[in-house]
């Protein structure tokens, strides 16, 4: 305990017990408990960006956040995971402590962040002496250890920097447009635009006092600048189209911190004035998360969904031609109204989530889907199997006619899809470069399809390692995530292998355009991990369509699948109304 004048001590032990008091962690505690508590504590703070813990170091504390937020980071073999987050009145730490182990992974505050800290000895002391303090922590584990995920939903940012990367931006007035947006959601709603003049203790009390808290400054050593970069847990960075990025962007107030590489910045680009370079440039930057493109209400108010945590997601599984049931059901989706802020697919999925991307009608997606693959079989350019049976021109043709050279950055709904990285057995995620490349990543079946060769490694189909990719899509937005999954069932019939012919019979038979069955075998066993279907971050509202009689192979079963997709949403949707209307509002079925 670190030693002051007793009236100095006293006035921060009442500090912190009116802080504690406040908290939901320590709600149950009586005043005998919760001073007892604090008289055995250190009260201390951290600058954002530095570090509480590190994983492997010896725990000998648990920790309590009075304010701010921290992030728990594990690093192993395939790079940091970031594991969630703790806010305002959580307990970090008390697992390892408690277990006598070393501590599994590293912890950081991501702004400035006041925490009390309770060393091992008087915690055992408080186990023993303390109900109140025994039955919190033990809730507290319990609740981990059961939903590992809910500190991603549950500790959202609620103090949001958006930063003008140039006078001529009015970034004042771009916050005026989303407050507003945000207030419409039944959000209390705070603009902080003189932040440098405000001490820490009236920036506390004003976020108790608010569900959201908009900081506005502008690139630059101001003392407006300085403040945000402290306090804030999300930054906006507005940039205008046709102008260029600093270098380099100084987007911490300390640039050598740890926790740097995970602080939440997302990139809004405003298309004002001639596109000018790349928006890569401006993702390298400032190291997006997310990319967000201004042009017009209906994007405003995407990004007013993401500060209000309203956001819907939308993913789509991979499944060969019952994949078209997922064009049925993003018709089903807008007919209702339902905006779609994010997408994500996986395989032939990934295909149709990037049509919705690029803000296509209904009617071009039909348009181009029949031209690309159900006209004439994308499959159908057989060779003699060397690494694949077919020799992939005919799908990358396709690719390039459809999506030409644009970039995923450039979408004006944000997109990622993935493909599985097989030598050394991971997901990777594409959410920069041309759209076409990772979309041919996306949909190489092993077997059927080229791998991708990149550097290194050898990219398949992004359905051998997640076919569909729910969890990714949760760690993305706050909201509802719609889970669109075409390959659960019913996509492969027995009889097609109870007595196959000889090759050169099927041939007799069924010619050269027609795929032989190990196509559908192979297609099959690559969405078939049913093990490896994410478990902790389901789809809040799972659309299962049956597109019965179409199997994976079957490209001219279009408009069967279409209308299954169109019908199984609209019923999804009629029964889980509950969990969009926060977002959407009551039902409307015109």
């Amino acid at each position: 305990m670190l030693f002051t004048p007793a009236c100095v001590f006293d006035r921060t032990m009442q500090a912190a017990f009116d802080r504690c008091r406040n908290l939901p962690f320590f709600k149950a505690f009586d005043d005998a408990s919760l001073r007892a508590l604090i008289a055995r504590g250190r009260w201390f703070s951290l600058a954002g960006g530095m570090a509480l813990f590190q994983q492997g170091a010896p725990s000998d504390a648990v920790y309590f956040v009075l304010t701010g937020r921290l992030i728990v980071v594990r690093g192993g073999k395939a790079g940091d995971e970031v594991l969630g987050y703790v806010r305002s009145g959580e307990p970090v730490g008390e697992m390892s402590l408690l277990a006598g182990e070393a501590h599994s992974a590293s912890v950081y505050a991501l702004r400035n962040t006041d925490v009390l800290a309770l060393d091992k000895e008087d915690a055992d002391r408080l186990l023993d002496e303390s109900a109140d303090f025994s039955r919190a922590l033990a809730n507290s584990i319990v609740r981990r250890a059961r939903h590992p995920n809910d500190s991603f939903k549950h500790a959202s940012p609620r103090v949001f920097a958006l930063i003008g990367s140039s006078p001529s931006i009015e970034i004042e007035k771009h916050a005026r447009l989303l407050a507003g947006l945000v207030e419409e959601y039944g959000l209390k709603v705070k603009i902080v635009t003189e932040p440098d003049v405000m001490i820490d203790s009236d920036f506390d009390e004003i976020e108790a006092a608010h569900d959201v808290l908009v900081i506005t400054a502008r690139v630059g050593a101001s003392g407006a600048y300085m403040f945000a970069l402290r306090h804030a847990d999300r930054f906006f960075v507005f940039a205008r189209q046709d102008a260029r990025p600093p270098r380099p962007f100084p987007m911490t107030a300390t640039v050598d911190a740890p926790a740097r590489k995970f602080r939440l910045v997302d990139l809004v680009i405003l298309r004002e004035g001639i596109k000018s370079g790349n928006v890569s440039e401006w993702v390298d930057a400032v190291d997006a998360h997310r990319i967000f493109h201004v042009s017009g209400a209906r994007t405003e108010e995407r990004l007013a969904r993401a500060i209000a945590g309203r956001t819907v997601g939308v993913v789509m599984s991979g499944g060969g031609a019952r994949a078209y049931a997922h064009i049925g059901a993003v018709k089903a989706m807008r007919e209702r109204r339902v905006p779609i802020d994010f997408l994500a697919g996986a395989s032939m999925g990934a295909i149709i989530a990037a049509c919705v991307a690029m803000g296509w009608s209904d009617q071009e997606i039909e348009a181009r889907i029949r031209d690309g693959f159900v006209e004439s079989n994308p499959l159908g350019d057989h060779v003699l199997p060397v690494v694949a049976l077919t020799s992939g021109a005919r799908v990358e043709e396709r690719l390039k006619r459809h999506f030409g050279d644009t970039r995923i950055e450039d979408l004006e709904t944000p997109f990622f899809c993935t493909s599985s990285e097989i030598t050394k057995g991971v997901t990777r995620v594409h959410r920069r470069g041309l759209l076409r490349d990772a979309l041919r990543a996306s949909i190489a079946l092993p077997g059927i399809l080229p791998p991708v060769v990149d550097g290194e490694d050898l990219l398949v189909d992004g359905a051998v390692m997640n076919n569909f990719p729910t969890d990714l899509m949760t760690n993305i937005h706050r909201g509802v995530t719609i889970g669109i999954d075409v390959a659960r069932e019913g996509t492969i019939s027995s009889g097609l292998f109870a007595d196959p012919p000889e090759f050169l019979e099927w041939i007799m038979r069924n010619g050269f355009k027609t795929p032989p069955p190990i196509v559908t075998l192979l297609m099959r066993a690559a969405t078939a991990r049913q093990e490896l279907r994410p478990k902790d971050s389901p789809a809040d509202i799972l659309v299962a369509p049956e597109v019965r009689g179409v199997e994976l192979r079957d490209w001219k079963e279009y408009d069967r699948a279409v209308l299954d997709g169109y019908a199984a949403t609209l019923g999804t949707l009629d029964r889980d109304w509950a969990k969009l209307e926060p977002i959407v509002g009551p039902a409307s079925n015109s």
